[in-house]
């Protein structure tokens, strides 16, 4: 029996000192983790808050509240002391006293009312897709600022600055920062953390194609599969719809009801006139071609009911109009973009041109049969099947006109055609089968063809020179491309 009772108090002894140990690790870990989740610290048999009642009048009085003071107050380290030894510091980071000690202790936190500099907003400029500048605005306190500090990663990291503004670069294009600022005194007190989001700019296609040309630029910048951006490219290999009726000539052209393909030209004007609005019909080897995106009016093919050859070299439009008025007008800086092209003007018949589908009027037009009748020029207009390529491949598979109906021809394709403009104009391709007719757009918005003595819209066409480049625009209507040399 007496065995028995004396391992009960042997082990009623070792618990004792277990409990007597976890009590003393719990008192270490609470002295020496004091922070403003930790009330029972605050205000407490082990902690007493003391907080200055004025600016330098030395009288403090018992806290009533448990939180540690965030502005308006500075630790003073002097007077904060532990009756058993205990060191007490202030963590600025983490807004919280730490003390350190190896005992339970009785602790008195002393605060004094202090003036700090204050963070009142931030503001952001010279935004680019890579950099973006802060200019941190502040309140003074009673003491100089020593150093600012900027964040761009919501906090995980600092610079360093003397001054209030700051600029980050090497950011990711079109992307949002998490910002975050603060100031510190020469006492070491910090201001508050101003935190605000902004985004760096998107990249422009100028940006992009930064060196490349204007063509270039399009080929291997803004072309990134058929269909995309209202892009397809004729190599004879595309995989969408009608793509068996792809011209095969390797070019890049727009098609579809509105792609971004517009281009101000001849015009410096920060918002470009209507009249000066050009669109790209596509590229073509090295070359951008354009259109003007409204008529110059009606106007003969060429000359009069008593003058009524399809021979464009004699057409008074070409030598008179075009690559007369029109180009001499349009100055110096610009005529220079324009390229002298060779253009095919024999022309083909209407059984191929009007009635066949894209890719037979091509080869007619332009392909392994076109006729080798040649004019060098800078200006001319859209050829017949620049019209039908325009539109979307749906309508690849139909003929210019039918005598079926409009259904089963590109008069069902003018929702869904960029260059379909509502009237009837004139292309640069004759009938080649009879001497006085030319082939027109109708209002209707099928192919036909008219008497070259007759008048009708005329949009000039024209190739930019491979070294014409893109300096800013997106390609929308309201943002066209802007181009130089």
């Amino acid at each position: 029996m007496k065995k028995l009772v004396a391992v009960c108090i042997s082990i009623i002894l070792v618990l004792s000192l277990y409990i007597m140990h976890l009590k003393r690790d719990y008192n270490n870990l609470i002295y020496n983790n004091v922070d403003k989740s930790n009330v029972i610290n605050k205000n407490s048999d082990a902690l007493t808050m003391m907080l200055e009642t004025d600016v330098d009048s030395n009288e403090y009085e018992v806290a009533t509240s448990n939180d540690w003071p965030q502005e308006g107050y500075i630790f003073n380290s002097e007077m904060s002391a532990c009756e058993r030894g205990g060191k007490l510091s202030w963590d600025s980071e983490n807004n919280r006293v730490v003390m350190a000690s190896g005992s339970a202790d009785k602790c008195y936190v002393y605060f004094d009312r202090y003036t700090s500099v204050k963070i009142t907003n931030v503001t952001t400029s010279n935004i680019t897709n890579s950099s973006i500048t802060l200019t941190a605005e502040v309140t003074t306190g009673e003491n100089p600022i020593t150093t600012y500090y900027f964040s761009n990663d919501d906090g995980l990291s600092y610079e360093e600055s003397s001054s209030n503004t700051y600029t980050f670069n090497n950011l990711e294009t079109g992307t949002e920062y998490n910002f975050r600022v603060y100031a510190v005194d020469i006492n070491g007190i910090s201001s508050n953390i101003y935190t605000l989001s902004e985004s760096t700019l998107e990249l422009t296609l100028a940006d992009i194609c930064s060196g490349k040309s204007f063509a270039e630029c399009i080929k291997t910048e803004v072309y990134t599969g058929d269909g995309n951006e209202g892009l397809y490219y004729h190599d004879g290999s595309g995989s969408y719809t009608n793509a068996a009726q792809e011209a095969g000539d390797n070019s890049y052209r727009y098609a579809g009801a509105n792609p971004d393909n517009y281009v101000c030209f001849a015009s410096d004007a920060e918002t470009c006139p209507n009249d000066n609005l050009y669109r790209i019909i596509g590229v073509f080897g090295n070359q951008v071609k354009l259109i003007k995106n409204t008529s110059l009016g009606n106007y003969y093919w060429s000359g009069s009911s008593s003058n009524r050859s399809n021979t464009w070299s004699r057409s008074a439009l070409n030598t008179g109009t075009l690559n007369g008025t029109y180009l001499n007008g349009l100055g110096t800086i610009w005529s220079d973009m324009i390229e002298t092209h060779t253009w095919k003007v024999g022309g083909g018949s209407y059984n191929y041109l009007m009635y066949g589908t894209p890719k037979t009027a091509y080869n007619y037009e332009l392909g392994n049969n076109s006729s080798s009748t040649t004019y060098s020029a800078k200006i001319g207009m859209m050829y017949v099947t620049d019209y039908y390529y325009a539109a979307s491949p749906t309508y690849w598979s139909y003929a210019g006109y039918s005598d079926s109906g409009s259904s089963y021809d590109y008069r069902a394709a003018t929702g869904s055609n960029w260059m379909y403009m509502g009237l009837a104009e004139w292309t640069i391709s004759r009938r080649s089968d009879i001497t006085y007719y030319a082939f027109i757009v109708d209002n209707a918005g099928g192919v036909n063809r008219n008497l070259v003595h007759n008048n009708d819209g005329v949009r000039p066409s024209f190739y930019l020179k491979s070294n014409v480049i893109v300096t800013s625009g997106d390609g929308s209507q309201n943002s066209p491309f802007r181009i130089s040399m």
